[in-house]
């Protein structure tokens, strides 16, 4: 294997692993604090909810942020 063809395999496992990341972690955090705030405050899942929505949301947006400036550009 070449070293330069080591190195896109290696920038596109990192680049695949950042999106993932990306998108998960929100989702996650929200879920863990809705259902933090749901057990403090005696409620019946409705912080879960929400948190879990608005953690999807800001994971897509992330998502959006890491995607190419310019598509058409050629490395």
């Amino acid at each position: 294997m070449k070293k330069k063809d080591n190195k896109h395999m290696l920038m596109g496992l990192a680049y695949i692993t950042q999106v993932g990341l990306s998108i998960v972690t929100p989702i996650i955090l929200g879920a863990y604090l809705g259902n933090w705030l749901d057990r403090k405050f005696h409620t019946d899942m409705i912080f879960s909810i929400v948190l879990i929505i608005i953690g999807s949301l800001a994971g897509f947006l992330n998502l959006f942020k890491l995607g190419p400036k310019n598509p058409d550009k050629k490395e």
